[in-house]
């Protein structure tokens, strides 16, 4: 997983103060996001998981393609699939992979 400010700065025509918004916005909401979810895989609510990633899965692929993003998708799709047997595995390891990229983004600030 790697995660680059000049990409997004890039995506964004060059805007580092758009970047620094969109970055800070992330990391004060992504936590909620994350609970979300954690709250619907503890109480095995498949569509509530569906939704749940789906949500995050769109704020997160604004800054990476893959890790997190692809993470977030899987639990998606388990979510959608009723197959509630992997989603706390998955949970786990999309929670793994959010604090990398959030201590990734604080470091580049």
């Amino acid at each position: 997983m790697t995660w680059s400010p000049a990409t997004l700065a890039g995506r964004l025509g060059g805007d580092e103060d758009l970047v620094h918004e969109l970055v800070d916005l992330f990391l004060a909401e992504y936590p909620h996001l994350l609970q979300a979810i954690r709250a619907n895989v503890a109480v095995g609510d498949a569509q509530g998981i569906r939704r749940s990633a789906h949500k995050l899965r769109g704020s997160v692929t604004n800054f990476i393609d893959d890790g997190p993003t692809a993470t977030a998708f899987a639990l998606e799709r388990a979510g959608a699939e009723s197959r509630l047997d992997t989603a706390p595995a998955l949970f786990g390891q999309l929670e793994r992979e959010l604090e990398a990229l959030a201590a990734a983004m604080r470091g580049a600030a």
